[in-house]
C-alpha cells in the first residue's frame, strides 16, 4: 500500500456505522489500481481485454492505459474539477469507462455510473441527488443486433442537471456520431480531444476514509 502520510492508529473504535480506519493516511485508488503500469512488460502486458457486439477484441496494454488515465486527468484538470467533485458515467462497461473511472480517482473526485439502458427518470433520481460537474456519455449501444440510439436521452439528462459543466462525449455505437446540445453552458468535449494529450498519470493523496464512488440502491435491497 502506497500511503503518502503515515496513519496514526488503525482503528479507533470498534462500532459500526462509524468506526474510522487508518485515520492520518493518504492514499489514491488509482495509484494501487495501475500498478501494473510500472512492470517491464508494461507496453506489451494486456490490462484490458475487450470485445463487444459492436466492436473486435482489443487489447489496451498497461503503459497505454496510464498514459490515456493521464490525458483524461490533464482534461479534468482543465475542466476545473477538484477532489470531492462528482464526475458521472452514461455508460456501458467499455475501456473507455475504465479510464474515465481511474482518472476520476486519480483526481480525488467521487465517481458514480448509470447504464445507458436506463431511462432519463431513473438516472436523474440518482445523478440530481449528487450535483455532478462532468458527465460521461455514449451515443448508444446495440443491443441483440439492434442500434440503440440514446443521445435525445443524454440531451435529457444534461437538460435537467444545472451543476453539469461538460460532457465528454464517447461515440461508441457510431465513430462518426456527434452530440450537439441545446444547454449553452454546458461545454460537450470528444473522447478523441479527451485522450489527445497522452501523460503520466499524476495522482492527488486523499485520507483513507475519503469516497471513491456512489452506488445506488435498487429500492429492493432494503
Amino acid at each position: 500500500i502506497r500511503s503518502h502520510s503515515p496513519y496514526f492508529r488503525v482503528l479507533d473504535q470498534r462500532v459500526q456505522p462509524g468506526a474510522k480506519w487508518f485515520e492520518g493516511a493518504t492514499v489514491n485508488y488509482a495509484e494501487h489500481a495501475l500498478a501494473g503500469a510500472s512492470r517491464p512488460d508494461a507496453a506489451t502486458r494486456p490490462a484490458i481485454i475487450f470485445q463487444s457486439e459492436t466492436q473486435p477484441r482489443r487489447e489496451i496494454a498497461w503503459a497505454d492505459l496510464a498514459s490515456s488515465v493521464g490525458a483524461l486527468t490533464t482534461t479534468l484538470d482543465a475542466l476545473g474539477i477538484e477532489a470531492g467533485d462528482r464526475v458521472v458515467s452514461f455508460m456501458p462497461n467499455i475501456p473507455e469507462s475504465v479510464m474515465a473511472l481511474l482518472a476520476t480517482a486519480a483526481k480525488g473526485a467521487i465517481w458514480s455510473i448509470c447504464s445507458p439502458d436506463m431511462g432519463p427518470t431513473s438516472v436523474l433520481d440518482r445523478f440530481r441527488q449528487i450535483e455532478p460537474s462532468v458527465l460521461f456519455a455514449v451515443d448508444g449501444y446495440r443491443y441483440n443486433g439492434k442500434p440503440i440510439d440514446r443521445r435525445d436521452v443524454v440531451r435529457d439528462i444534461v437538460a435537467q442537471l444545472p451543476t453539469l459543466e461538460a460532457v465528454i462525449f464517447v461515440p461508441y455505437l457510431d465513430a462518426d456520431a456527434t452530440l450537439e446540445l441545446d444547454a449553452a453552458n454546458v461545454r460537450v468535449v470528444t473522447i478523441a480531444e479527451a485522450l489527445a494529450q497522452p501523460a503520466a498519470p499524476r495522482f492527488t493523496p486523499v485520507p483513507f476514509d475519503h469516497p471513491l464512488w456512489i452506488v445506488y440502491s435498487s429500492g429492493t435491497t432494503g
